[in-house]
């Protein structure tokens, strides 16, 4: 989605699929971006190079996935008190929006647009606080356990989408190296990538395709032997 003013259709989508999970539409394109811009390189706000190829390296890493949506709250709070300190923007954009770029964000208009939002999403954690006050056992087994997990299990999913190795260059072929499918299977489907998530490789190559249409890109590209001809050095 370009930036602007959202539609009240977007806002509703937003509050149903974005604020219960921590994030809003200004947050989660900040750094997704950033992400498609610079893969593999220093920039790049998910690149773990300390994962390397390790197996157990890369599990380790994963527990710190079940932080993920605490922390996502938690950057809505440090935004609502951006919006109004601009001195705390640095802070803000580094930690909670994985800002690599080294530059001065104090005066950036698009870290603001992402803290002004982040004054709704603290509102309505102020309601998900009132509710847990009101029924402690039923918000905890149903809404804050499987947020949980369902943070850690999306962190997992980010690690196995990648090759957490450094890149040099941005380019189609980076993409093709550095990017993975994953989880297609029925049962990866079921637990990990649903609405063709797992077709990542696509995503990156055709970020504006819908979910839907991911699998059918996919066997074109498996028909013309692109891939194939593309990978040879």
């Amino acid at each position: 989605m370009p930036p602007g003013q959202k539609s009240p259709t977007i806002r509703l989508i937003e509050l149903l699929a974005g604020y219960p999970i921590g994030t809003t539409v200004e947050a989660m394109r900040y750094h997704h971006l950033r992400h498609h811009c610079d893969l593999g390189l220093h920039n790049d706000p998910y690149l773990k190079t300390c994962v390397g190829e390790s197996r157990l390296r890369f599990w380790i890493m994963t527990l710190r996935y079940f932080l993920l949506v605490p922390l996502w709250v938690l950057r809505g709070v440090i935004g609502a008190v951006a919006a109004y300190l601009p001195g705390l923007r640095g802070v803000y954009g580094r930690i909670f929006l994985q800002d690599l770029s080294g530059e001065d964000l104090t005066p950036s208009r698009e870290l603001l647009a992402c803290a002004c939002e982040d004054r709704w999403q603290t509102l309505f954690y102020v309601c998900v606080g009132f509710a847990v006050a009101l029924r402690p056992a039923w918000m905890t087994a149903y809404y804050l356990l499987p947020l949980v997990v369902a943070g850690y299990l999306a962190g997992v999913r980010l690690l196995f989408e990648h090759v957490q190795k450094p890149s040099t260059e941005r380019s189609r072929r980076a993409i093709l190296h550095f990017t993975r499918h994953h989880h297609l299977g029925w049962m990866g489907k079921l637990l990990l990538t649903p609405h063709n998530v797992g077709y990542h490789l696509i995503h990156h190559l055709h970020p504006q395709a819908s979910l839907g249409n991911l699998p059918k890109i996919q066997e074109w590209y498996e028909r013309s032997g692109t891939f194939q001809s593309e990978m040879t050095p």
